[in-house]
């Protein structure tokens, strides 16, 4: 491999480090997105002239071609579609990297001038190898990227399914894709390999995960995001091309880190994520008989509306910590909830947003949404941060949000949220609820906040509507 190409990779691979730090701040995430773009823009550039193939010109207008439908899907996508397009986004990754795979096993199965592959690429067992891992980390990427994709878009049901034998399956065809890897590196004649790899890790990816269900979801996106800078890492030693083997381990490395940092925020184990173990919906009989029935549009319980309303509670509120949810982002409410932070910082309140880590259907979607809204970033706190000022803070306006701040999480043994760290937000004296209705959330268990006597109004409806009911009051 030229030197060059070497020097040239590595500070094309600084590039992309520092864009995804600079991502990390509201004010320098845009330039950073730009700024790691355009270095695999220069990385593919420079691929091509390294290869001896910069002068097939029908390369470029494809790449023009991509980019004009990857801009307009961008432009055209609306906000609150962003965690399906990020879905989809890794499964054109993972596919990517499993077509690579496949043109290299093909190409190595078929030709006539393995001895020049040898010279090129180096051991042939080594490229067979990682060929067929492309195929499979790509398939299962890709079509693990569909179906979750598919769930959050509501073409398919995003509640947990689950077949017949399904865990047992789910092994069956991670071993088999295992078994054909292996064989498809020992043996010469391995075109049938490349069939059964492809068939397998593409059945393992639906097994893996039609079976997770929204609770999981931001655990999901994650993984395959890291998935398909794996299989990106291992195309990238199948045809020996550094860049792309650099570039594959940085979003495999980030990707994997969200995820654990995700699975530890939610107790989840991730092994029990891809084998199902988690995805069972129970209900808590105990809790379902206390849930009371959907009042009024506006949802005051009775037993406060003789002392006080939401709007008096907050016109004397000095200290008020709002909870964000996906029930925001379907009823696309950041706006108003900037207005009414606004509102109370202008009456002299205190006004910070407790931020779960798995909160809405992808990592950082509630930042994404408040930073669309202009919502300073300075007040937005992590749950580790924020979680013990529930029980100081005079309010608090749950936006949307149910299985992140469920206190069931705590005792509700057998049940997905069970261990899972929450918001404390039954701690605080006075809690707001704009929820759509009672109904549990994704994770299927009944919140018990909701029965709560005393300190608790609930503003059932569209989320934009209750908030300016709630303006209008206070």
């Amino acid at each position: 491999m030229d030197t060059l190409q070497i020097i040239i990779s590595i500070l094309l691979s600084v590039a992309v480090l520092a864009g995804i730090s600079m991502m990390s701040k509201v004010k320098t995430a845009v330039s950073g997105n730009l700024l790691s773009a355009l270095a695999i823009l220069v990385g593919i550039v420079v691929t091509l002239f390294f290869s001896g193939i910069a002068r097939a010109y029908t390369v470029y207008p494809t790449i023009v071609v991509g980019a004009l439908i990857g801009g307009l899907i961008a432009r055209r996508a609306k906000m609150i579609q962003m965690p399906q397009i990020v879905a989809l986004f890794n499964g054109f990754g993972g596919g990517a990297s499993a077509l690579v795979g496949i043109l290299s096993a093909t190409y190595l199965a078929f030709s006539p001038y393995q001895k020049v592959i040898i010279v090129l690429s180096g051991y042939i067992p080594f490229v067979r190898c990682t060929s067929l891992l492309a195929i499979a980390v790509g398939m299962i990427t890709l079509v693990g990227s569909l179906v979750a994709a598919g769930k959050l878009h509501r073409v398919l049901p995003q509640r947990s399914i689950v077949w017949s034998s399904h865990s047992l399956i789910t092994l069956v065809l991670l071993f088999v894709t295992v078994l054909f890897i292996v064989l498809g590196t020992v043996y010469d004649e391995d075109s049938w390999t490349i069939g059964g790899t492809i068939i397998a890790s593409a059945l393992f990816g639906l097994y893996f995960s039609v079976r997770v269900g929204g609770a999981d979801m931001p655990i999901t996106i994650s993984l395959l995001n890291s998935l398909s800078g794996v299989a990106g890492a291992i195309a990238g030693m199948a045809i020996s091309d550094i860049f792309l083997v650099a570039v594959g381990g940085i979003v495999g490395a980030s990707g994997l880190l969200l995820t654990q940092i995700m699975s530890k925020a939610m107790n989840r184990n991730l092994l029990s994520i891809l084998s199902g173990g988690i995805t069972q919906r129970q209900m808590v009989p105990q809790q379902a008989e206390t849930v009371p029935q959907q009042g009024t549009r506006e949802g005051v319980r009775k037993e406060a509306v003789a002392d006080k309303t939401p709007g008096s509670v907050l016109a004397a509120a000095k200290d008020v910590i709002i909870v964000p949810g996906y029930g925001m982002a379907l009823a696309q409410a950041q706006h108003r909830v900037k207005l009414l932070a606004d509102k109370l910082a202008g009456n002299g309140t205190k006004v910070r947003f407790a931020i779960h880590p798995v909160a809405g259907r992808m990592p950082g979607h509630m930042n994404v949404l408040l930073a669309e809204a202009d919502v300073p970033y300075e007040q937005l706190y992590e749950m580790e941060v924020i979680n013990d000022d529930f029980a100081r803070a005079d309010a608090v306006i749950v936006i949307g949000a149910n299985d992140v701040m469920n206190p069931a999480a705590r005792h509700a043994e057998d049940t997905p949220i069970y261990g899972m760290p929450v918001l404390n937000v039954d701690q605080a004296p006075e809690v707001i609820i704009c929820n759509y209705d009672l109904k549990p959330g994704y994770a299927g268990v009944e919140n018990p906040l909701y029965s709560r006597k005393t300190g608790v109004y609930l503003m059932l409806g569209d989320a934009k509507e209750s908030l300016d009911i709630l303006m209008s009051q206070f």
